[in-house]
């Protein structure tokens, strides 16, 4: 990837956590890195993260082979209506704009153009994302595979079967960084309650969540044997199951991220389930 420059349209969390992963793995310097906003107080922790940064949003594009799109959705029509004159048929647009379709862009610039959709999380800042993708139809195999090589290092990179598929993953991965914080969050409370210090309750809780999550995916076991596997006969654990299985647990942590999968593909929210 030497000598690949990449631009970023749009300075917000998204730009922060990809770039940030991209330059936390050596994959991209943050020299070869430009970013754009529409303030220069919005560029400064990409200024603090050390790439090249500019309000115009032309000079990313003419700067660049491969141009994340990183604006907001409502915004994001303006933005490529001007840049379009400087989009060329040699750039890989990789779009994580949420509830835009690779179509959307591709009619918006007007030109036969590699689009990639794609949907990383936040924790992708980290190196252990989720990234999930579907090429538009100008993308080339080679344009996949440049894709693949700079979102892989993020974390776990998957293409598709179809482009509809991510506007379930965006409940799914997208969104639930949010609820897992939260549950952290809660679980450090739980830990105050009962007389822990909250700096050390809220470490064990996330290493916790770390380590139990690492078992999933290093192991063959499915989620609720390896929970089964804690509960001994009427212990402790078995208890604190029986709490959440009578508040809805299960129920109410897929309610959530079916109701945010609905809000992605635009249906009705449908909240008393």
């Amino acid at each position: 990837m030497e000598g690949l420059r990449v631009g970023f349209l749009g300075s917000g969390n998204m730009c922060q956590a990809v770039a940030g992963g991209l330059i936390a793995s050596g994959t991209v310097p943050a020299t070869n890195i430009t970013c754009s906003a529409r303030s220069e107080g919005g560029l400064a922790a990409a200024k603090g993260m050390g790439m090249n940064t500019t309000l115009d949003n032309c000079e990313v594009v003419r700067s660049s082979t491969v141009v994340f799109i990183a604006v907001k959705p409502h915004i994001l029509p303006g933005v490529l209506k001007e840049v379009a004159e400087f989009v060329t048929e040699e750039h890989l647009l990789v779009s994580v704009a949420n509830m835009v379709t690779n179509k959307q862009i591709e009619d918006i610039v007007g030109k036969k153009v590699g689009v990639m959709r794609t949907l990383p999380n936040t924790p992708c800042k980290v190196r252990s994302g989720v990234v999930v993708a579907y090429p538009g139809t100008f993308c080339t195999p080679a344009q996949c595979d440049l894709c693949t090589k700079l979102m892989s290092p993020l974390g776990l990179f998957s293409i598709l079967p179809s482009e509809q598929l991510i506007d379930v993953a965006s409940g799914l991965c997208g969104s639930s960084p949010a609820f897992l914080f939260m549950m952290v969050d809660a679980m450090a409370d739980a830990g105050v309650r009962m007389g822990l210090p909250r700096g050390v309750a809220q470490n064990l809780a996330a290493k916790t969540m770390e380590g139990s999550a690492k078992m999933v995916l290093e192991g063959s076991e499915h989620p609720i044997q390896l929970a089964n596997n804690v509960c001994s006969p009427g212990g402790t654990t078995i208890e604190g199951v029986y709490t959440l299985n009578r508040a809805g647990f299960k129920g109410t942590v897929m309610d959530a991220i079916i109701t945010a999968c609905e809000k992605t593909q635009g249906k009705p929210q449908t909240y008393n389930r």
